[in-house]
């Protein structure tokens, strides 16, 4: 009992901090680019904290078991570089009663994963989905920076020259409705900004209009302009979301969902044999090889579900087939160099 939390501590230690660091690393890494939409103009500053909480159960669905597989790697190769695998089997740890006590590991770890992928990400992604809803047209208007040329949801391009305190100068507005595919209809304005009055409507001053089609051209000058373009208005991060949003199936995703816990589970089955050294190799030797493997796995698992959703196949159960080559392989794998069997 004593040796059994001994080697579940060290497990859960060791993937413990390795998720962590790679939890800063995508926090960081995704932080990047949400400020870079940010000074796109294509997100509102003020959602940048929420979205990357919202998104953090995403995140640990591939990171769980990444971490998991990767500590069981290190402390397996620190039990033999330390000799303290031999110290084990002399105390009746026979590398199968090892093998179910990282297998018990893994229960916990592919529970806390499915937890995540059928309850807690959903439900995350769909309060995130609502404050995007809720975000207001003068909120994203706002967040448009001077000097960029901006694309709305329905093609319009708008364009500042600058901006202070809410008004914008010298402003281009290039539209691209569905009825007008056939001319070219545009405006440009001293001054933009919202109205006070109704916040979804952005009023135009000292500007002219511009209309051409075939046979006719129109320019036309106004003092005020007030034109609702709100419902044409969205930033790309919604646009992709809904977009998404309609091509995965409930199938495709259900069969996902049980794809990461069932990484965990196999990746058991991997990580024995390949992390396993001799005293004199140094603990770190199968590590970059294990990486590998897990890569490919992983790589796999994501090339099938890219098929699946972009109907290059139509077999749902692929994913399971993959699962299934892997399984295989680290039976074989423990079956070549660790005859537990026997044992």
């Amino acid at each position: 009992m004593i040796l059994q939390r001994y080697l579940l501590k060290d497990i859960f230690s060791h993937t413990g901090a390795v998720g962590l660091v790679f939890l800063l690393v995508i926090l960081a890494s995704r932080s990047i680019q949400y400020l870079e939409q940010v000074s796109r103009g294509e997100l509102s500053s003020e959602l940048v904290f929420w979205v990357i909480l919202f998104r953090l159960p995403e995140f640990l669905e591939l990171i769980i078991p990444f971490s998991f597989f990767l500590g069981l790697v290190l402390v397996i190769g620190r039990l033999c570089s330390d000799n303290e695998m031999i110290i084990l089997e002399q105390n009746g740890y026979t590398n199968l009663k090892i093998l179910k006590l990282f297998f018990l590991a893994s229960l916990f770890f592919a529970l806390l994963t499915s937890l995540l992928s059928f309850w807690i990400a959903p439900s995350f992604k769909s309060s995130l989905d609502d404050i995007y809803q809720q975000t207001s047209f003068e909120e994203d208007f706002n967040s448009i920076q001077p000097g960029k040329f901006v694309i709305l949801q329905d093609s319009s391009v708008f364009y500042a020259e600058d901006k202070s305190e809410g008004v914008f100068s010298n402003v281009f507005l290039k539209f691209s409705k569905e009825e007008l595919k056939r001319s070219t209809n545009f405006l440009t304005a001293k001054r933009s900004f919202i109205s006070k009055e109704n916040p979804n409507l952005v009023i135009f001053e000292d500007g002219h209009s511009f209309s051409k089609d075939k046979t006719n051209q129109v320019e036309m000058s106004f003092k005020l302009l007030s034109m609702n373009i709100a419902e044409n208005f969205s930033s790309k991060e919604k646009s992709n979301q809904r977009n998404i949003n309609e091509v995965q199936s409930s199938s495709i995703n259900n069969i996902w969902k049980i794809s990461m816990p069932l990484l965990i589970l196999i990746t058991v089955f991997l990580a024995l044999p390949l992390s396993k050294v001799e005293p004199r190799q140094g603990r770190y030797s199968k590590v970059l090889p294990s990486i590998l493997v897990f890569l490919v796995y992983l790589g796999l698992l994501l090339l099938v579900k890219g098929w699946l959703e972009e109907g290059k196949i139509a077999f749902v159960s692929s994913l399971l087939l993959v699962h299934l080559s892997f399984f295989i392989l680290g039976l074989f794998l423990i079956s070549r160099y660790s005859p537990i069997w026997n044992k």
